[in-house]
């Protein structure tokens, strides 16, 4: 297994961040018939900046390959996006050019949903197909918005387990669905990842997020509204598209949160 920066260095060229790093975790899920019940939060705390933050989640074949490659392909088209000013106003981003941004988002995502939980939504088969072919696999979804506020360099990794959408709240069938975004340099990026089929469609405001994948044609860049930390946040961690149980009882979490310190 070989480290990988969280963050490509060339990203981080020119900006200052931070120099610690702070991550939250929020769980609940559901304990009985009639009740949801919710964890206590964990905050961790870490030094050194985000940005020199390796994960070692990846073999060197890997690493040094097909992912370098992506990295190298993905690169121009990032900085086109995050450019302040277009001619005319607007630019048109080809569906070719779409796929290789949408295979980098979802590999990123996916990355960093085992370094923070260490599970693992995409199936063998569909990270197999994206070794294979550098393009995204079914059941992913990439949106792309333009970002104004303090968070940069920042992630949101929820992952959550549901029933399938024609079955009872206690079906053995189940789908683990992976929703992420990725802020950073004024872009905030969503990618979401099921393992299978039977849940909902997500559909965020589309004048704040413009679908990159799938699509058949050319994605007109940039919205029309920016979206805010608010906004990022809300995307990821509240799930208006998962039919939450119709329960009367919510077990909350005690007022205490934990904290860890390396």
């Amino acid at each position: 297994m070989s480290k990988e920066h969280a963050w490509p260095q060339w990203m981080g060229r020119g900006v200052e961040v931070g120099p610690t790093q702070t991550t939250w975790s929020v769980r609940y899920g559901r304990t009985a018939e009639n009740e949801l019940t919710e964890y206590p939060n964990v905050v961790s705390k870490k030094q050194g900046s985000v940005l020199t933050t390796r994960i070692r989640e990846v073999c060197q074949n890997c690493n040094n390959g097909w992912m370098s490659q992506l990295e190298n392909s993905v690169k121009p088209l990032l900085e086109r996006l995050w450019q302040p000013n277009y001619v005319f106003g607007r630019t048109a981003i080809g569906v070719d050019d779409a796929a290789v941004l949408a295979a980098w988002a979802a590999k990123t995502a996916w990355i960093r949903e085992r370094a923070s939980q260490g599970r693992v939504t995409p199936t063998a088969e569909m990270r197999r197909r994206l070794m294979d072919t550098q393009m995204p696999p079914g059941f992913t979804r990439v949106w792309i918005a333009r970002h104004t506020g303090r968070a940069n360099f920042d992630a949101n990794v929820c992952r959550l387990q549901t029933t399938h959408q024609d079955d009872s709240w206690d079906t053995e069938r189940r789908r683990n669905i992976l929703v992420c975004t990725l802020t950073f340099r004024g872009l905030s990026i969503l990618v979401r990842t099921d393992d299978d089929w039977g849940v909902p469609e997500m559909h965020p405001p589309e004048d704040q997020w413009r679908r990159f994948w799938p699509t058949a044609r050319a994605v007109q860049w940039p919205t029309a509204r920016p979206v805010t930390d608010g906004d990022v946040q809300d995307v990821a961690m509240w799930h208006d598209w998962v039919r939450h149980p119709d329960v009367p009882i919510f077990n909350r979490a005690p007022e205490h949160t934990a904290t860890t310190r390396h």
